[in-house]
């Protein structure tokens, strides 16, 4: 197994776990690119905004910030209780170093993922891509993650917004084509193991 390949394995569920470390955590056809302040969704935030050109590294109480580098053209916007499926790359801000890649579905603000995640891919388009600039008390805080991520990291995640799942049948499909595929090998040999079994006993009951 490459080193590529053992960071995504540790990465992905670290990022939907993320909570739990105490962190309350298409296409399109638009090229404008826009600077937006993000404004807080979240009462109880008291941090400082800044704009993305103007993020800051150093300064204690830089918020999260963002820049949409395509606008999506569909009706879908990512908000709170959405069902989202997002294609991301991630990278260290300190040194641009790539640390994952991937796609990745989940509930926005179901604490699921980073802070920054639940906050900054709200109002995006279905085959919007932005740019989010997140600072460590939104992301992996003191601690880090692993020795891929460092304690007090700021973070710079590439997102494209793939889709919004509107029932529950289009969750389930969404939450396959995310998973690891050894997950999905261990779901499709347990499913095929009890029908096994169920075809087994019903051949023996007739």
């Amino acid at each position: 197994m490459t080193t590529t390949m053992k960071q995504q394995i540790f990465l992905l569920p670290l990022l939907l776990l993320s909570s739990a470390n105490g962190f309350v955590t298409p296409s399109a056809t638009s090229s404008t690119r826009q600077h937006v302040i993000m404004q807080p969704i979240i009462s109880s935030s008291s941090l400082k905004l800044g704009s993305f050109d103007e993020y800051s590294q150093t300064d204690p109480d830089q918020d999260l910030a963002y820049e949409d580098t395509l606008i999506g053209t569909t009706d879908g916007v990512a908000m709170e209780g959405k069902f989202v499926t997002v294609a991301y790359k991630g990278q260290l801000m300190s040194n641009n170093k790539v640390f994952d890649e991937g796609q990745i579905s989940f509930r926005l603000g179901d604490n699921k993922v980073i802070k920054g995640w639940d906050r900054g891919l709200i109002g995006m388009k279905v085959g919007g891509k932005r740019i989010l600039k997140i600072p460590p008390q939104l992301a992996y805080g003191d601690r880090g993650a692993g020795d891929v991520i460092p304690g007090g990291a700021h973070l710079q995640f590439d997102c494209e917004l793939k889709g919004i799942a509107s029932n529950a049948m289009e969750e389930k499909m969404a939450e396959a084509s995310s998973m690891n595929p050894s997950k999905v090998f261990f779901y499709v040999f347990v499913a095929g193991s009890i029908i096994y079994d169920v075809l087994k006993y019903q051949m023996h009951v007739i």
